[in-house]
């Protein structure tokens, strides 16, 4: 590999990373955005392997269509936080 494509690619990894990163996870066009994002890079690399440059890019078609249906379709639900008040009482007698 040249010394360009490995910087390209570290800084492209890192974007990915960066943009999943800040997802929120319940929120469901979050999560299909950062599948998406996670199986096209996952569906490049693994496409160059196999195929080369066409490849890859079928593979990150793929990926990225796979990957954004199932960050959609495993969203958790919100979770319900309770808050307990504490009443405290001063009695001045």
């Amino acid at each position: 590999m040249t010394k360009q494509s490995t910087i390209a690619s570290v800084i492209g990894a890192g974007l990915m990373l960066a943009t999943t990163a800040f997802a929120d996870p319940y929120n469901p066009a979050d999560r299909a955005v950062g599948g998406g994002l996670v199986g096209a890079g996952t569906g490049a690399i693994i496409g160059a392997i196999a195929g080369g440059g066409r490849g890859a890019g079928i593979g990150a078609a793929v990926g990225g269509g796979v990957g954004a249906i199932a960050g959609a379709a495993t969203t958790p639900p919100r979770p319900h936080h309770r808050y307990y008040r504490r009443h405290v009482v001063n009695r001045s007698y």
